[in-house]
């Protein structure tokens, strides 16, 4: 099947794969590792709806990411009725482009849910906690301050019926290495215990 050497480093596919996870892995952990915050995106009625996401969860075994979200937001609603989903990492330094799709599995009030929510801080909970819908028009965004400067530790708790995870199930894969000399790509197909296909690609 081939091998290219990455860092001093031979790598045919299996070691890209499980480098692949390895840093998604890493994105979850490193606040500042450039998988944090990643490119989301599901369909809607007009087309594709993308935005940036913290990375939350990721399992290289189980073959997963997740985010967290309000239950009141577009994206819930719209994955309620299309659960395909896509995701867009890049590392500027190392030039190592993932893209992610897969089906979403949501998460609300349950046994997940609830411990991913015991994690999760005050000022993030005072996000979830908001009378204001998400995406909702307001006339000053000052009430936006206001209502989080009022959020007691006892209020938050009141989120955790906003609070939902969304978990991929990850079915595809494709990486891609714009390295200065020859660029690279090769794809990844899982089926449902997590084995993959795998090959190369032309750039």
């Amino acid at each position: 099947m081939g091998s290219i050497k990455m860092n001093e480093t031979l790598y045919d596919l299996p070691a890209i794969e499980s480098d692949c996870w390895l840093r998604i892995m890493d994105g979850v952990i490193q606040s500042s590792h450039p998988f944090h915050q990643s490119v989301f995106a599901n369909g809607n009625t007009i087309g594709a709806n993308m935005r940036m996401v913290v990375l939350r969860k990721a399992s290289a075994t189980e073959k997963t990411v997740s985010l967290y979200t309000d239950i009141r937001s577009s994206k819930w609603e719209e994955l309620q009725k299309n659960q395909s989903i896509s995701w867009l990492f890049y590392d500027h330094e190392s030039r190592i482009q993932i893209r992610l799709s897969g089906k979403a599995s949501l998460h609300q009030n349950d046994e997940l849910s609830n411990h991913s929510w015991d994690n999760v801080n005050l000022n993030s909970r005072k996000n979830y906690s908001s009378f204001l819908i998400p995406s909702s028009e307001i006339n000053d965004p000052k009430d936006i301050l206001q209502q989080n400067l009022d959020t007691t530790t006892k209020d938050s708790e009141e989120g955790k019926e906003n609070f939902g995870v969304v978990v991929t199930n990850i079915l595809w894969m494709e990486w891609l290495w714009l390295n200065p000399g020859c660029h690279y790509k090769a794809k990844f197909i899982y089926n449902n215990n997590g084995e993959f296909t795998s090959s190369w690609l032309v750039p």
